[in-house]
């Protein structure tokens, strides 16, 4: 493949980050070397988000201000992966014709078999989109070399996919498939790996990080994980995200307050304090419920950051 230099904006959250990484990493692994210059681009990966309205518009209008580089530029390539790639693909193929390429949530890793497709040396006569979609169902491999883009002492650890929960105002089972544990020894090794080039802090993001393990092994292993995570050297601090308050089991509890490496420290969706908005939200806890668990967490773990 020809020499090619990419800019990449990454939009969303921390999990979305993870796998732009991951494409990162793929794209240097075929020799592409990386520009904070959109104008020197020969390439533009945007990796998207539309899990609500704003986010939605941000995306749009990102990829439209990409576009611009066709002309504007050196771009010859623009390439748009992620969430509003997955939920609105025949938009995207109708509606922006200066997008060359499309991947879906759970096909990042095809950015290398893009990459070659737009500018390998049989390369691809351009008549229409390229677009990669695999079964929401699939989880992606995640054993990949990673180019960090959180300055290198912290990074994201994406322990699972999707989302089982289906609460009403939610879309993303629909965009991210349904809840699927990512293999504990990948993720040690993945740690290994991010612990040997110089993260010293983990923080575990998933949609849900409680539930990890319950497809894979037939029962919460976030604790279990936790333990197995504090082993590994030169990793100082592990963080998690995106605890579910019912799901905040005991020994995830007592996980935290004795294992040393795992920080006093919780990321908790309550989303409302109304048991009727709750419940028609299709949460699965009301407001008492939520204030037993929060005064448990205080009790068990007095200088915990909520």
């Amino acid at each position: 493949m020809e020499k090619i230099k990419l800019f990449c904006v990454s939009l969303g959250c921390d999990k979305n980050l993870v796998d732009t990484e991951k494409m990162l990493g793929v794209a240097g692994g075929l020799g592409v070397s990386f520009t904070d210059d959109e104008t020197e681009a020969d390439a533009i990966l945007i990796n998207t988000c539309c899990f609500i309205g704003d986010a939605k518009e941000e995306s749009v209008n990102t990829i439209l201000e990409m576009a611009r580089y066709k002309e504007e530029g050196k771009c010859r390539a623009l390439i748009v992966a992620g969430c509003l790639a997955q939920r609105y693909k025949q938009e995207i193929i109708d509606e922006i014709p200066e997008v060359d390429a499309i991947l879906g949530t759970t096909s990042y890793e095809e950015i290398g078999n893009v990459l070659t497709r737009l500018f390998g040396e049989e390369k691809e006569k351009k008549e229409e989109h390229i677009s990669c979609f695999h079964d929401l169902k699939e989880l992606p491999e995640t054993a990949k070399k990673r180019v960090m883009t959180t300055g290198g002492h912290y990074a994201f650890l994406k322990i699972a996919e999707g989302c089982d929960k289906r609460c009403s105002y939610c879309i993303i089972p629909y965009l991210r498939g349904p809840y699927r544990s990512v293999p504990m020894e990948q993720l040690l090794a993945e740690a290994r790996e991010l612990a040997e080039n110089g993260v010293r802090e983990l923080i575990l993001v998933a949609q849900e990080t409680t539930l990890y393990g319950k497809d894979l092994y037939g029962e919460k292993t976030l604790p279990k994980l936790l333990h197995e995570l504090a082993q590994i050297p030169g990793i100082y601090w592990i963080r998690i995200q995106y605890c579910y308050p019912e799901e905040i089991t005991e020994e995830l509890i007592q996980a935290i307050k004795t294992e040393e490496k795992v920080c006093h420290y919780l990321d908790i969706p309550i989303q409302h304090a109304s048991d009727a908005v709750l419940k028609r939200m299709g949460r699965r806890t009301n407001q008492a419920e939520l204030r037993e668990r929060i005064a448990h967490l205080r009790e068990e773990i007095p200088d915990i950051a909520l």
